[in-house]
């Protein structure tokens, strides 16, 4: 198959460097690689993948580097082509492309070299970015790819490079060449190595930690992908041209946190602020929840930072800021109210596992707030959560918190690494209360659903629901249905304010639902067959885990209790009463940790199931994973109960 590999580099400009790349292999007559004949089923085989970065000084600059990224694929089916004729390479604080070279190697060793010359360039309309595109010809099934781009950048004093993905990589390297007067630190994950130094030269060091054999990673439910992925993560730990003290601490980090959050807030501005806010409240919570409340509806957090976003004054005229600002903002007005906080930074559990014992500024990615008299945390920048709810991500989770210290009349801070606990399984509910009645005649059941919302499991959705229109409501509110029956036709769809009903009465986001449906009863001759389990909506399985490779993990904490209320219609009776039990739990400690338990009463024409079902832990260890697979499982099994219905 013919094909065009792109190579998309999002740059401006293309120049030489006075840094040779001295290690760079660009063979001149390269070799087809050879690979074993299990490879040859492989989609995509990564022949090698190799970071480099060389530092280096320069009166006008001070310390740069250049950066190689070098990777050769073989590529042997149209998919494996498909997927990899646009090859982007991001280019975030570059200051120049130093070099590019790109080919496809033919199994008789041909080398079809793109064109430097043939380079075209192309902006994007709507971000307005500008883009230069390298093309390669003649890609055809089973050739190989191997291509190096040479980028010129600021020096880094940390990093982070994955080395396995869901293709196998025969080989792996990262390489640091540098200054001795500078040393790093270079740790690996999940069974890459360490970095190990030698001295390249007189003058210069070198850190290398290679990998051979890496095999592909795969999705496995319960599972987050990219903290199993082999990596390296490297920080610059003492650079000797100034001092021999250890650089970039988590106490540097927290002074530096502290610095840029307080010390350039102006008092004035502050006062604006606390003119506009007017904090109603007695106690530190109210006042908080006042606040947050404030921000989060009058502020719009972006994705992004600009040092506009960090000016007091800005983000009050234009109500609009990013991470870093709105904890400014936050943290200012908890100082100047006098309650006590901490800043706290921290991983997402889905990304990376924090690592508090490798002084990486790299993990320190996302922001939370720390109240310790009220003892929980604030989520700054998402709009949903309130006062105690966290993502969940979040949590379970090691963190920098940043502590504050005063010295004489000097404020400043120090860092401490702590652990977040995740929420308790209770703080985290979705309930349901189901009243269930057949119409024979018409072969359709009434469903007369009330559904509250607690916490992490959908509590917080409320306060997006509330910026909605009607239209946009409605339509959220039907999605939201829909899981628990097909065509639904509905005669009442709402969301309550609140409710006095057990098990719903701290809910947050309560829906009142009642419609009719046809797709939960079948007739089998003169027997009715009712879908009962399809009530409480489709159920995450796991029946095929045998080849796993991963412990499980939840995002979080929770519980569901589903109370069904069926209405046996007169004149006919259930046969299989029985099939509403299904009591499948794992213990640990003597404790019940992971459950699903539902029992049922039968009385007249009265039948009723209630379910519990409860994850109270978010690590499952490898002695509870089949209790827990159990578990998940018999929720999906409880989808698959069916009550016989016949005449009496």
């Amino acid at each position: 198959m013919q094909n065009i590999i792109l190579l998309v580099l999002f740059a401006l400009t293309m120049e030489l460097s006075a840094q040779d790349s001295d290690s760079i292999v660009w063979s001149i007559e390269p070799e087809y690689s050879s690979i074993n004949e299990e490879s040859k089923g492989e989609n995509v085989l990564g022949i090698f993948h190799q970071e480099k970065y060389e530092y280096f000084y320069t009166a006008e600059e001070g310390l740069l580097m250049n950066h190689t990224t070098h990777k050769k694929f073989r590529l042997n089916n149209d998919e494996a082509i498909d997927r990899f004729n646009k090859i982007s390479v991001a280019l975030d604080d570059v200051m120049a492309v130093v070099d590019v070279k790109a080919r496809t190697i033919k199994a008789n060793g041909q080398a079809i070299e793109f064109d430097k010359d043939n380079i075209r360039e192309m902006t994007d309309v709507e971000s307005g970015n500008s883009y230069k595109i390298f093309a390669i010809d003649g890609i055809e099934v089973g050739d190989e790819v191997e291509y190096y781009v040479v980028r010129k950048m600021y020096a880094r004093n940390f990093g982070r490079h994955f080395f396995q993905f869901d293709f196998p990589l025969k080989r792996a390297s990262f390489e640091i060449i540098c200054p001795n007067t500078l040393v790093y630190d270079i740790r690996g994950y999940n069974g890459f190595c360490n970095g190990t130094v030698s001295q390249l030269d007189g003058e210069r060091s070198r850190y290398v930690c290679e990998g051979t054999l890496i095999p592909a990673i795969k999705s496995e439910k319960f599972s987050y992908v990219n903290p199993r992925r082999q990596r390296i993560e490297y920080r610059l730990d003492y650079n000797y041209s100034h001092d021999t003290a250890q650089k970039l601490t988590w106490d540097d980090a927290a002074k530096g946190v502290y610095r840029s959050t307080y010390m350039t807030a102006k008092s004035k501005s502050i006062d604006k602020w606390m003119d506009l806010l007017q904090v109603e409240g007695n106690t530190d919570e109210e006042k908080v929840r006042y606040v947050e409340a404030f921000l989060k509806k009058q502020i719009y957090v972006e994705t992004f930072n600009v040092d506009a976003f960090s000016d007091l004054d800005f983000v009050l005229e234009n109500k609009v800021t990013g991470s870093r600002g709105i904890v400014k903002v936050y943290a200012n007005i908890f100082k100047r109210l006098g309650i006590e906080h901490q800043l706290v930074l921290t991983s997402e559990r889905d990304n990376v596992k924090f690592d508090g014992s490798f002084q990486s500024w790299n993990y320190l990615d996302q922001y939370l707030i720390y109240l310790p008299k009220l003892n929980q945390y604030i989520d700054p920048s998402n709009a949903g959560y309130r006062l105690g709810e966290v993502n969940g991500k979040l949590t379970a989770t090691d963190a920098l918190f940043i502590v504050p210290v005063q010295v004489g009349d000097s404020e400043t801070a120090m860092g401490e690494i702590k652990y977040i606990p995740a929420t308790p399984y209770d703080h985290n509910y979705d309930n349901m209360l189901i009243d269930m009645r057949v119409d024979v005649d018409n072969d359709q059941v009434r469903m007369m659903t009330e559904r509250g919302l607690k916490g992490l499991s959908g509590g917080f959705f409320i306060h997006f629901y509330r910026m909605m229109d009607e239209e946009q409501q409605q339509n959220t509110l039907k999605q939201m249905t829909a899981t628990q029956g097909s065509n639904p036709t509905f005669h009442k769809l709402f969301v309550r304010d609140s409710s006095e009903l057990a098990h719903l009465k701290d809910a947050e986001f309560l829906v009142h639902s009642d419609y009719s449906s046809t797709s939960f009863l079948e007739r089998a001759g003169s027997k009715l067959l009712l879908n009962i389990g399809e009530a409480i909506g489709s159920q995450v399985e796991m029946y095929f885990e045998e080849d796993r490779h991963s412990k499980a993990e939840n995002d979080f904490n929770r519980m569901y209790y589903r109370e069904i209320n069926l209405h046996v219609p007169v004149g006919f009776k259930i046969v299989n009463p029985e099939a509403g039990k299904l009591n499948v739990f794992e213990k640990k400690d003597g404790e019940k940790i992971f459950g699903f338990e539902s029992n049922y009463t039968y009385s007249h024409q009265t039948y009723k199931i209630v379910i519990e079902e409860y994850y109270k832990h978010i690590f499952v260890d490898e002695d509870s994973f089949e209790g827990f697979k159990k578990v998940v499982n018999a929720a999906a099994d409880f989808n698959k109960v069916v009550l016989i219905l016949e005449e009496e």
